[in-house]
């Protein structure tokens, strides 16, 4: 079966949950991506078909999302490295480049400093670090969960809000990659797992901070974005930028780069600079 995002299938989880993921091109190492906190297999709908020349791509759709069965499990990082673990496993490669972009960066290293075998490389894009205090700031975690749960209430009973990043990011994509990915994102069950995926933001990352974590000795790159559109982006990004690139300079074969034309959504703004680093890991 196919979608506008590529040829579908799905991972049946040890506990019988599916996974839903799709997949373009063919050939090795396969390239696998690990979306943001909320965001399904769409984040990459601008990436793999310019990639799937090269090789096979897959992106998926973490528990709740897209057209992944929901978790009733926290939704932890420990959880969803985990999940990933068995999508790996279904698709049956010895190793992998991963490329995830703000919370899949941290899912992704998580992954990669217990599976060091089964990492080619990693493509870190302007990924979350979890030594920033915004992902524990009470203020800011209380209004954006009262966000998600107005939101989803209201999209239960019909009325669908689409924020204005939301719909800005949207517009860049065909008509036919937009219409699938509104119709997923703005309904009540998405929303609620992205809330349930924020709820235990903070305490993922401040386990994370703890450990310790060492990596493959891999190709590493870290993108960051280089734009900060609003004042409080402003404040936040030097700070965001400088730690990753601690995190590059951390590996031997680390690499850090800066996309001058994108702020956080790097996948959507400036997709052509993803593909050109992965691409380079590729060769």
């Amino acid at each position: 079966m196919s979608s506008v995002f590529g040829e579908q299938g799905y991972a049946t989880l040890p506990d019988g949950r599916r996974l839903h993921y799709v997949s373009q091109g063919s050939g090795g190492p396969v390239v696998v991506f690990e979306s943001g906190l909320g965001a399904s297999r769409v984040e990459w709908g601008l990436v793999m078909p310019a990639l799937a020349g090269h090789t096979r791509v897959i992106a998926y759709d973490r528990a709740g999302l897209g057209r992944s069965d929901r978790d009733t499990h926290r939704r932890d990082l420990e959880r969803m490295v985990e999940d990933l673990g068995h999508l790996l496993d279904h698709l049956g490669e010895e190793r992998y480049l991963l490329a995830g972009h703000s919370l899949g960066g941290p899912i992704l290293r998580a992954y990669a400093t217990a599976h060091p075998e089964r990492v080619a490389g990693l493509v870190l894009i302007d990924q979350a670090a979890e030594e920033l205090p915004l992902y524990y700031n009470p203020v800011i975690r209380v209004v954006t969960l009262g966000m998600h749960t107005v939101m989803g209430g209201l999209a239960a009973v019909g009325v669908k809000v689409v924020p204005a990043e939301l719909r800005r990011l949207m517009a860049l994509f065909p008509a036919d990659m937009r219409a699938e990915a509104l119709s997923e994102m703005t309904r009540a069950a998405d929303i609620r797992a992205t809330r349930a995926e924020y709820a235990a933001l903070a305490g993922s990352l401040t386990r994370l901070k703890r450990a310790k974590q060492v990596l493959p000795d891999v190709p590493v790159t870290v993108i960051s974005g280089g734009l900060a559109p609003s004042k409080a982006e402003q404040r936040i990004r030097p700070g965001f930028v400088e730690l990753h690139r601690k995190t590059a300079a951390a590996q031997p074969q680390g690499r850090h780069v800066t996309a001058e034309r994108a702020g956080h959504m790097v996948p959507q703004d400036q997709p052509d600079l993803v593909i050109e680093e992965i691409v380079r890991l590729l060769s």
